[in-house]
Formats: structure tokens, C-alpha cells, sequence
């Protein structure tokens, strides 16, 4: 009987302790937040930094804000908020006190990094990003020419904000990308050398209007120690692509040689990888590339099915190419930048690694040093059905 009206009693109290716990009591309601889409940071002078944040307002909001920016087609409208300070904590305090609403980074897209502040260094506002536990890891990290709030500021044609458009853009993986989770692991990485997309302004397609801008990715921005050395150009980021086994999208156009007109390729499937050697005192580093490409337009006199050997000479071109493109970016990543952009330094260390250990020191030093061999294998699928011979 003692028992059961223990039972009785620990049920009563259980079910009182239920009523108290249950709620929501931490909540944030979305009418208290400001959700920020977008973050750029910039260089004020020698001893400040200016954060700016793209804010979303939601459809329906009767606030009046100044500087606002319609989005067309879109479901809400966009405002620029900066504010400065010594390092990203103190210039949010700052940036705090010009909202009624709580600033809110959990739908933050994409942090942009202006061109001065990267020169500066950006290691110790990636340390504070990453400990922070509002600012998504998967958020895309870019570096902008000029001033990072600049590309914030603009307006989009075709998406919601300005944010949305490098985000899709990233999303399409035609050119280097970099989360904030990938680019802490790439300052940490043995090369100590990240990769970041460029960011340039667009022109405005009407000159009366050049807000109607956004900004696109023309590069690929090298860091070493977590500083800016060198922005790698398009061509030179292909190559780069191609090494680091992340060349996804890409149409390659060649013209045949001893013959009028192009042919356009479409690629499938690549596969790269590295295998580094060290014999008698000499680093090498063989690079090989493995891909198969889909063709897409033949405009040229060159009947592809009429024999294998019109097949082999067009592939074997394909993989001189591919092997022009590597041999570019190395060449400039060796005398232009001077910093392993590629992770030569992983690939030694996981290989040797007591050898790696012994010379990890002066690896700047050696890495100009290393010969580095491309193989490419090319191979072209279902040429048949584009045969220009046919039609003459």
C-alpha cells in the first residue's frame, strides 16, 4: 500500500515538473530578428575594419528604410548596414546599437572579404567566425576587388539580393569555391596556402541605372599565411582546377590542327590525383588526369567516325591542352605567387612522412624546386552523331 502511493506521488510530481518545463521559453521570435543574407568585410584604415550586413526585409513590412533596394521578382526588399570598429566583435557591438532588432547570422549566404583586408590578413577574423555559433560553416567565402560592401550594395536583376546570385553562382561550381569550414581547414592545411573565388562588379546592363549590378567570379584569389599574394585569372584557374581533382563543369574548345573550323567538348567525368616522389635529393610530383567528354559541336572539315585515327589525334590534342592549362598554373604558382596553391605539401606528408617532418621548415624554399610531370588521358564518347562530312 506504501509503495503504491509512492508510485501515486512520483507520477503527481513528474507530471507538475512537466507542466513547468514545457514551453518554449528560449525562443526568438522571426519579428525580433534582423536576418542577415549577406556580410562584408572591409579595411577601414591601419587600425579599423568596417562590417557591413545585408538584411532581409520580409513582404508586407511597412518600415521606411533608407537605402533599401528592391529585389524584382523577389519576395521582399534588401537594406546595407555598416559600422566599424577594431576587430568583427567590436564593430558588431557597434553595428547592435543602429537596430531595434536583434542581428540574427543564421541565414548569412556568403561573407565577402574586401581585396585591402585580405592583404591585411584575415586568420584572426576567420578564428572568431568559426567560434561563434550563430555564422553558418557552410556559408561561401569570397574575396572581392575593391571594397566588399560595394557588391553588397547592388541590386539583382534576377534573384532576391546580391547574396543570392554569388551563392548560386558558388552552387554551379564552375570556378573555385570555399566554405568557411574549408577555407579554416586550408589556413591550416601544410602548404598553409587557401584558394577563395574573385569577385568583380559586373557593368550594369543600363548605364542610367548602376545599381543593377552584381558581382561575378573572374578568379581565383590566393592566400599564403592567410595573407592576399596574387589573384590567378580564369585560364589559370582551369589549371588549378584540374589539379585539385575539382574540374566539374567545363566546355573545352580546341581547333584542329591542318584544319579550318572547332571542335567543342563537354566534360562527363574527371578524375586527378598526385603522386610525389623523392629520389637522390630530387622532389617530383606526377600529376595524373583521367576524363571523358561528350562532343558537342563540330564545326571543322574532320570527319571523327570516319577513322580511329581522326578520334586519336583530336583526344590527343584534348590532353595537350589539359596539360598546357596544369603546366600554366604551376609555372605561375612557382614564380608569380611562390606558394604551394596545390597541397604538394599534404600529398609529401602523407606519403613520407619522416622526410616531410625533416624539411617542413623550408618548404617555401623547396617547392619552386619540385619537377612536376602531367599525364592527361582524354577520351571522347558517342562522336557519331556530330559528322560534318556527311553534310558535304
Amino acid at each position: 500500500m506504501i509503495q503504491m502511493l509512492r508510485l501515486k506521488l512520483f507520477i503527481l510530481v513528474a507530471l507538475l515538473l512537466s507542466l513547468v518545463l514545457g514551453g518554449c521559453w528560449d525562443r526568438k521570435e522571426i519579428n525580433d530578428l534582423a536576418l542577415v543574407t549577406g556580410v562584408a568585410i572591409d579595411k577601414k584604415d591601419d587600425k579599423l575594419i568596417e562590417v557591413s550586413v545585408q538584411i532581409f526585409i520580409p513582404q508586407g513590412s511597412t518600415q521606411g528604410t533608407q537605402g533599401a533596394s528592391e529585389a524584382p521578382g523577389g519576395t521582399g526588399t534588401t537594406f546595407v548596414q555598416s559600422a566599424h570598429g577594431e576587430n568583427i566583435a567590436d564593430a558588431l557591438s557597434q553595428l547592435q546599437q543602429k537596430f531595434s532588432r536583434k542581428i540574427f547570422w543564421g541565414h548569412a549566404e556568403v561573407f565577402i572579404f574586401g581585396e585591402a583586408k585580405v592583404k591585411q590578413g584575415l586568420k584572426e577574423d576567420m578564428d572568431f567566425l568559426m567560434r561563434d555559433s550563430e555564422p553558418r560553416e557552410r556559408a561561401f567565402v569570397f574575396v572581392s576587388k575593391g571594397k566588399a560592401k560595394k557588391i553588397l550594395e547592388h541590386h539583382s536583376i534576377l534573384e532576391r539580393n546580391t547574396s543570392e546570385v554569388l551563392r548560386e553562382m558558388a552552387n554551379n561550381k564552375t570556378s573555385i569555391t570555399s566554405s568557411m569550414a574549408h577555407l579554416s581547414e586550408m589556413l591550416e592545411d601544410d602548404s598553409k596556402t587557401a584558394l577563395l573565388p574573385w569577385v568583380e562588379l559586373m557593368s550594369p546592363p543600363k548605364k542610367d541605372d548602376p545599381a543593377r549590378s552584381v558581382g561575378y567570379i573572374t578568379g581565383t584569389a590566393i592566400l599564403h599565411n592567410g595573407k592576399l599574394v596574387g589573384v590567378a585569372d580564369n585560364r589559370v584557374t582551369r589549371g588549378i582546377l584540374w589539379i585539385m581533382n575539382e574540374m566539374d563543369n567545363a566546355i573545352i574548345t580546341i581547333q584542329p590542327e591542318g584544319a579550318s573550323g572547332t571542335i567543342s567538348v563537354q566534360l562527363l567525368r574527371n578524375r586527378s590525383s598526385m603522386k610525389p616522389s623523392y629520389q637522390d635529393g630530387k622532389w617530383t610530383m606526377t600529376i595524373h588526369v583521367s576524363c571523358k567528354n561528350q562532343l558537342l559541336q563540330n564545326t571543322s572539315d574532320i570527319n571523327l567516325t570516319e577513322s580511329s585515327d581522326s578520334l586519336k589525334k583530336i583526344e590527343g590534342q584534348l590532353e595537350r591542352n589539359i596539360e598546357e592549362r596544369i603546366s600554366l598554373a604551376v609555372a605561375k604558382a612557382k614564380k608569380s605567387y611562390k606558394a604551394d596553391i596545390f597541397n604538394f605539401a599534404g600529398a609529401y606528408h602523407r606519403s613520407y612522412p619522416r622526410l616531410w617532418k625533416q624539411n617542413q621548415k623550408d618548404w617555401d624554399a623547396i617547392f619552386p624546386q619540385i619537377k612536376v610531370i602531367v599525364k592527361a588521358k582524354a577520351e571522347i564518347l558517342r562522336p557519331g552523331m556530330f559528322n560534318t562530312q556527311e553534310s558535304k
